[in-house]
């Protein structure tokens, strides 16, 4: 029977590994759809597995499955293999998914362990939503070559139609993508089928993208570095500029860049409509990091100059598919600067050898996804982009994108704006947001806050277009869009959410002996779970506000000169639902000492038959010490109360420890023992009914049991009227 069992845990074992080795199997041939059931089945019994783990994630996200990609990363993340790259594709599918909240939680973790201008980027990606996401309804986005089953990408203007780099269907096949080699193809502007080009000078490698000269007789493409083909593995194969130039109807090879190196890509070039700048991209030594896009000119002997690294474009990241339109514009593909996520496409002014700031060209353009290779020559009324967001990430395709026409209306001689912001997790209006309205040229135009309803009207704007967003607590609302045609209407009513996860401490501080709001109070907000301390200082009407983190314990003080702090607040967020809940209201109470002034410190508790100070007794007597001394005159009785329960004699003895114990504290704090007098009463100062003999409840029992101070002398205290 034992040799049985072991033989059975053998097999076992081996049934378990054959299903990892047979996943592997199907994962390094790019077959995910197969790799991913075996995975999911091994994962049920050896669910520790990063690797595996990693490996199911991946294949989810390589089938365009993105809620179940996310679901393997919330896993991956959380185990001790995880690196900070699997956090940074974790963020970006969650950027896809559109759960922005989480991507930003994820991206500040990622800042932690990863501080630098990736990171930095990456939260001012997120942060930047709203605003990149704001033209989104502006264009219509039609995929032109989804008839075909492959990628096809890339394409530029070639007489009445285009050429576009997609990939082979004969047997030769990459061996990093397990798919035919890209090839350059002709096409008409339908994409109704695609016709091998300059196939002379193709190689036996992938080939693609491309540009051409604004005549057509020459042409520059990428492809594999020849040194480099010797290389055994794929991946450390390099990339070059090859080009060509067309005689007689065939394409003939020439060296006209002199540039390649098979230590590095060079790589994606593009020529100016003039002939007389090239640019391209590479990752040769001395760049910014990644890929880098550089520029040559044409000299006057036909040759290009040395490549000079156009800094003003370049990040950590990757920098690539560089494409000029008709009038100078440069496009180019970054997944460095802030964007959608993947690839995003920017555009730049290019003058002279100069290049201006990169502008990132929003949604619809871009997308959570890869695109890239954008083509226009119409000040992007309408163009294509290559993009992998409409079938799976692996495959890319050309899509067609044309701004929505609108029919002109006459706007209202007097329009008002009603802007309303909510909290986006309880829909509950939110007051003193900062909301700003800003012209298409980003000039502001208005600033105000909302009321106590979340409300601000605004009136007399002229009929333009507009951009409406708020600011709370340094959050930024989402961006709500006015345009011109909506001034024909009486009111325009727009509403914008506030997307803050955390709660909202929102406070009071009011005078004890009267009720009204005290101003000028140092409120402090510790949370107590992260070790971090904010601070306020109210005004007129008294209140205050913190945001406080979810499953959080925070301690609450206000304090004043002159007056007695209030007493320490401890709340906790932890228990609470975000979805339900906002604010978290609370009431400080502060007092202004007088002469024979008799105050009471609640929370001053010993444990049973002691006299020893705890911490919490501690805070209560230093509300007393900071207030002697603001006042270095007043001298005190500390006076110490028991309850009825026990002997007169021993109540009273208990008692006067207790004050003795209180004084010594407040003494070696540095106060004068002469301008303290301790007194333990027991039992004879009762405050309620609660005497010998009577049945009371514990909370009953627990008002006779305090501590108070009563002012004997204070020349400087102010004279109050009560």
């Amino acid at each position: 029977m034992k040799n049985l069992i072991i033989m059975l845990l053998c097999l076992s074992g081996i049934s378990l590994s054959a299903q990892k080795s047979q996943a592997d199997v199907k994962f390094k041939l790019y077959e995910y759809s197969e790799a991913i059931p075996l995975y999911v089945k091994y994962l049920e019994k050896s669910p520790g597995d990063y690797r595996a783990t990693k490996n199911l994630a991946i294949s989810y996200k390589l089938i365009n499955d993105i809620d179940d990609a996310i679901a393997v990363y919330r896993s991956v993340v959380t185990m001790k293999e995880s690196n900070t790259e699997d956090r940074y594709e974790f963020i970006q599918l969650l950027r896809v998914q559109g759960n922005i909240s989480e991507a930003r939680q994820n991206a500040l973790l990622y800042q932690e362990k990863n501080a630098g201008e990736k990171a930095s980027n990456l939260i001012k990606s997120i942060d930047m939503y709203d605003e990149l996401m704001i033209d989104k309804d502006k264009y219509e986005v039609t995929n032109k070559s989804v008839k075909y089953a492959k990628s096809v990408f890339a394409n530029i203007p070639f007489q009445n139609g285009f050429v576009v780099t997609a990939q082979g269907d004969g047997i030769d096949k990459s061996g990093w993508t397990g798919k035919g080699y890209t090839k350059l193809y002709s096409t008409d502007i339908n994409f109704s089928q695609l016709v091998p080009f300059a196939k002379e000078v193709m190689t036996s490698y992938n080939d693609g993208p491309a540009t051409l000269s604004g005549d057509g007789s020459t042409l520059y493409f990428t492809t594999i570095n020849k040194k480099s083909i010797l290389e055994q593995d794929v991946n450390t194969r390099k990339l070059q500029i090859s080009s060509a130039i067309l005689k007689d109807g065939k394409w003939i090879p020439v060296e006209w860049f002199k540039f390649n190196n098979s230590n590095y890509n060079v790589a994606h070039p593009a020529l100016r409509n003039d002939g007389n700048m090239l640019v391209f991209a590479s990752d040769k030594p001395g760049g910014t990091g990644g890929m880098d896009l550089y520029y040559c000119t044409k000299q006057n002997d036909n040759t290009w100059s040395e490549p000079m690294n156009i800094s003003a474009l370049n990040t950590s990241e990757n920098e690539i598919f560089p494409t000029f339109d008709n009038t100078g514009n440069l496009y180019f593909a970054s997944n460095g600067l802030p964007g959608l996520g993947g690839l995003d496409v920017f555009v730049t002014k290019n003058e002279g050898n100069t290049f201006g700031a990169p502008v990132n060209l929003k949604s619809p353009i871009n997308s959570s996804y890869d695109d890239f290779s954008l083509s226009t020559n119409n000040d992007l009324q309408s163009g294509y982009v290559s993009t992998n967001r409409f079938a799976t990430p692996e495959t890319d395709d050309v899509a067609f994108f044309s701004r929505k026409v609108k029919e002109v209306v006459k706007p209202m001689e007097h329009t008002i704006i009603k802007i309303t912001v909510l909290d986006k997790y309880t829909s509950i209006p939110l007051p003193y947001v900062s909301v700003s309205i800003k012209d298409n040229q980003n000039n502001l135009i208005y600033k105000g806050m909302t009321d106590p309803n979340g409300q601000v009207m605004v009136e007399e704007l002229p009929a333009d277009h507009y951009k409406v967003q708020g600011l709370l607590n340094d959050i930024t609302t989402t961006i709500a869009t006015i345009s011109k045609d909506e001034f024909s209407a009486p009111l325009i009513e727009k509403t914008i959410t506030h997307n803050d996860p955390r709660f909202t401490l929102s406070g009071i501080t009011i005078n004890t002996l009267n009720g009204p709001p005290v101003s000028g109070v140092t409120v402090t907000c510790e949370n107590i779970s992260l070790n971090r301390t904010s601070s306020i200082v109210t005004g007129e009407d008294g209140k205050f506000f913190f945001q406080m983190e979810q499953s959080g314990d925070f301690k609450v003080l206000g304090e004043k000169k002159g007056w007695l702090s209030s007493e320490a607040i401890y709340e906790t967020t932890k228990g609470l639902d975000r979805s339900k809940d906002l604010y978290v209201k609370i009431k400080l109470s502060m007092q202004q000492p007088t002469e024979k002034d008799v105050i009471r410190l609640d929370k001053i508790y010993y444990d049973y038959d002691k006299c020893d100070i705890k911490a919490r007794a501690a805070e209560e007597l230093n509300r007393l010490i900071r207030l002697m001394n603001d006042y270095p005159d007043m001298i005190i009785e500390l006076s110490s109360h028991t309850d009825s329960r026990g002997s007169n004699a021993y109540n009273a003895t208990l008692s006067q420890c207790r004050a003795d114990a209180a004084v010594d504290y407040i003494v070696g704090k540095g106060i004068s023992i002469s301008r303290i007098v301790p007194k333990g009463y027991g039992e004879s100062r009762l405050v309620n009914e609660c005497a010998d003999g009577v049945n009371c409840s514990e909370p009953k029992h627990q008002e006779n049991r305090r501590t108070e101070f009563n002012i004997l002398e204070c020349p400087s205290c102010p004279q109050v009227v009560k």
